[in-house]
């Protein structure tokens, strides 16, 4: 059975008993205008506190350390970097800080390696926005926030075993995907990830065994026509 660190009852639209301390938000797009619109959603709602917003993975993990925001509000791609990123150094530095996945890229490609990761909730940006403000009232309070989609791919890697093509990769061989996928050579990713190359090299011939391919012309390719890559 995977394990999803941090994973509580998953939950659709289920708001916990009321906070009564502002819910202190950090908020991390690599879109100005995203970031705009999010800080004055919730600054519009009671309870919230906007502690810092920021657009690179750096940024966010600065903020984490210096604020310690109650829930931090990601999107996936950052850049050259991504919430991956992110999560996976927010749970080493800041474990009490909740993230909230809002991006526009499709839940049943991203929901799962960013769930392994740490991730409590996943909102779709075509959803209405009063769904991001209940996800995080959500994971404030301690529970998680996923759609029904979302929910029926978590029974289903439990239940199945071991999941084929992209739902296969762990959450280390996601994070790498990512970047082969945006150009990023062997050594660049070690020094990014502070692993070795040869650690890397063995990551990415687990990615290709698992998607099938042969290159890393082949994996971009791939990351577009599936739409990991803007």
């Amino acid at each position: 059975m995977p394990a999803f660190r941090g994973q509580g009852k998953a939950t659709e639209g289920v708001v916990p008993a009321a906070i009564t301390a502002p819910i202190r938000v950090a908020i991390v797009d690599d879109h100005n205008v995203v970031r705009a619109g999010m800080e004055r959603l919730f600054l519009s709602h009671s309870g919230f506190m906007v502690v810092g917003t920021a657009g690179t993975a750096r940024d966010a993990l600065a903020i984490g350390k210096a604020h310690k925001p109650d829930v931090m509000v990601l999107d996936i791609v950052l850049g050259q970097e991504s919430a991956m990123d992110v999560l996976e150094l927010l749970a080493a530095s800041v474990p009490q800080t909740a993230a909230v996945i809002y991006s526009g890229y499709p839940e049943q490609q991203f929901a799962l390696p960013l769930i392994r990761l740490g991730a409590r909730a996943y909102v779709d940006k075509a959803a209405p926005v009063t769904e991001l403000v209940k996800a995080v009232q959500a994971v404030a309070g301690g529970a998680t926030f996923f759609s029904k989609a979302v929910q029926v791919l978590l029974w289903a890697s439990v239940n199945q075993g071991a999941p084929s093509g992209i739902a296969g990769l762990t959450a280390r061989e996601f994070q790498v995907f990512l970047r082969l996928a945006s150009g990023q050579t062997v050594t660049e990713i070690a020094k990014a990830l502070s692993l070795t190359d040869v650690t890397i090299s063995s990551h990415r011939a687990h990615v290709l065994e698992k998607l099938q391919l042969t290159s890393n012309s082949h994996l971009t390719r791939y990351a577009i026509d599936n739409h990991f890559l803007k």
